[in-house]
């Protein structure tokens, strides 16, 4: 997505799943790294300019989308499928890393290539919600590692406050690596 689009009115034609899937690999971005340093619009943004209901109806189009392409036997109900889409907004709001459009696309292709494991008959929430949480723990730390380098570039150029700023959203985004990365632990137990 380009600078330009970034500054006008947000359109849900761009962030369907066929439209999202062009424009993420005409930008080259089909990493957690390259999701941390693009400018790609985020979930928190999507929701104020579209609407919640609009941004749920997109990933609800991911979901039907990825069934599609799994040929599942088995589909999600409509009203799972929904359930599921506000549960993965909600999710995307409250992670804390910054997910932006860019990240529900790499989601959705991982799964599709088998990399969250294989999925049998159907895709469930729990499944959805464990391919988020995953996706967090590494998004985080993509974070980690990217504010680090920012971090040692502003060393040498930038007052002394700027370094204790860059510190606090260090430990910030380290805090949030650590927890869900004990999250997805206690889970596996």
């Amino acid at each position: 997505m380009n600078e330009q689009k970034q500054l006008s009115t947000i359109s849900k034609k761009d962030y369907e799943p066929k439209a999202l899937s062009l424009a993420m690999r005409e930008a080259g971005i089909d990493t957690v790294a390259k999701s941390v340093r693009s400018n790609v619009v985020s979930i928190n943004r999507l929701v104020r300019e579209l609407g919640y209901k609009e941004t749920a109806t997109l990933i609800v189009m991911q979901l039907a989308r990825l069934e599609m392409m799994l040929n599942v036997s088995k589909q999600m109900h409509p009203e799972a499928m929904a359930e599921t889409a506000t549960m993965v907004v909600d999710s995307c709001i409250n992670a804390g890393v910054g997910v932006n459009a860019a990240d529900i696309d790499i989601i959705f292709k991982r799964a599709l290539k088998g990399e969250y494991g294989k999925i049998y008959g159907g895709i469930s929430s729990a499944e959805v919600l464990r391919w988020f949480n995953e996706y967090y723990v590494e998004k985080s730390e993509a974070c980690v590692q990217y504010n680090i380098e920012k971090s040692s570039e502003y060393r040498y150029y930038s007052p002394r406050s700027s370094e204790m700023a860059q510190h606090k959203e260090h430990e910030f985004h380290r805090a949030a690596a650590d927890y869900y990365r004990d999250l997805m632990n206690k889970k596996k137990k």
